[in-house]
């Protein structure tokens, strides 16, 4: 069998050499059904988030949680551990220019290189043009004031033999002269316009272009990191959704393993059809829980907009909207702790007035009332929403 070589490496096509397999393999054109129904579904998900309204609050908050887990996820792939609330905290403590361990320092410099990202497609003039000077920005800001075993100049190639991945395999570039000369033809790559089945894919360009970099593995350290950068910025300018463009790496980390062996396996096979249908049907398991998200956002702003309007109609008292805007903020939660939470409501009420007023929420079917295991729970009643007809 045939080894990636750095000649073989340097010619970026091991996607073409794919599509000549499909024309004469039945079971590559099987998996090629597979991995293009899987894109088609991405970007039917993709488009149908897009087209959701958002504003400050609203979609834009679940935007933030996932650029916060997709920096958990990229960061837990390369062995640093960070909870959404100590990212979250990393980003005050930048915003502060306080100083910040190593685990920190990361989670904001990836916010940082996110937010360089999607700043350098939306400003831009005309046609997209990717180029080394953006690659070399992208890794300045992940590696900037992280401590690294190996020898590391953010921004710089490096000027060593480097191994990596697991199982660890060299580096096929040993000198800076190599990484140069291979970079530029990489960034050749990025920027011609193919028209093949594979090679138009914008999703199969950007996990390519994630494997590609990694395998260069031009820089002292960060190249994981700026290899799933790369992945992001190639499907925030082809796919232009900012809730979604770097969840690929929520997927990547929660299967960290795998995607070490499917990386590792293409140098050996010169094939990367498993990791790209890997990676594709990972996106879309993605793309479809922020869906489910965005739903959820959406029913809960349709059933207020429902309460609001049987408060005007007179068929609810003020305190059944304020009761239930509350149960839809905070979702399912037990009945005894949703009683202590409405106290405020029922301050100087009657323990009768509370007790209409839940049972007037059950008669409309504005919440749902459970026992699970003797435990009795109270949630706001979504599928409500399914039977409505009304006017406003």
């Amino acid at each position: 069998m045939v080894e990636l070589s750095q000649t073989k490496l340097s010619q970026f096509d091991l996607e073409n050499d794919l599509e000549k397999k499909l024309i004469r393999d039945k079971v590559y054109r099987v998996k090629l059904v597979e991995l293009l129904g899987a894109c088609q579904q991405i970007n039917t998900v993709n488009q149908f988030i897009k087209d959701c309204p958002s504003y400050p609050g609203s979609i834009k908050g679940i935007i933030e949680r996932e650029i916060k887990s997709s920096i958990g996820a990229t960061l837990a792939i390369e062995g640093t551990m960070l909870r959404d609330d100590e990212i979250e905290e990393s980003f005050q403590k930048a915003d502060l220019q306080m100083k910040l361990n190593n685990e920190e320092q990361e989670a904001a410099n990836t916010r940082k290189a996110l937010s360089y990202i999607t700043g350098i497609v939306n400003n831009c003039k005309g046609e997209f043009v990717y180029s080394e000077a953006q690659i070399k920005t992208i890794h300045q800001l992940l590696t900037d004031k992280v401590e690294s075993i190996s020898p590391n100049v953010p921004g710089q190639y490096r000027n060593s033999t480097a191994t990596f991945g697991e199982p660890r395999r060299v580096s096929l570039c040993k000198s800076r002269a190599e990484i140069s000369a291979i970079m530029i033809n990489f960034i050749k790559w990025l920027n011609e316009d193919n028209r093949g089945l594979l090679t138009s894919n914008a999703i199969v360009k950007a996990m390519m272009a994630h494997y590609y970099l990694a395998e260069i593995h031009p820089f002292g350290d960060g190249n994981g990191r700026t290899a799933r950068a790369i992945e992001a910025l190639i499907l925030y300018k082809d796919l232009k959704n900012p809730s979604c463009f770097s969840i690929l790496s929520q997927f990547w980390g929660a299967h960290r393993n795998e995607y070490l062996i499917y990386l590792g396996h293409i140098r050996s096979n010169l094939d990367p059809l498993d990791f790209l249908i890997f990676g594709a049907k990972g996106y879309l398991e993605e793309l479809e829980r922020v869906k489910e998200l965005v739903l959820t956002k959406i029913k809960q702003l349709m059933l207020q907009d429902y309460a609001q309007w049987l408060l005007r109609k007179k068929r609810i008292h003020p305190r059944v909207l304020n009761t239930l805007l509350l149960l839809i903020r905070i979702g399912k939660t037990p009945y005894q702790e949703f009683l202590s939470a409405v106290k405020p409501i029922y301050d100087n009420r009657k323990e009768r007035t509370r007790y209409r007023d839940f049972k007037t929420m059950e008669d409309l079917k504005l919440v749902r009332i459970t026992k699970d295991n003797g435990k009795k729970s109270i949630e706001p009643n979504f599928e409500k929403l399914e039977e409505l007809e009304y006017g406003v």
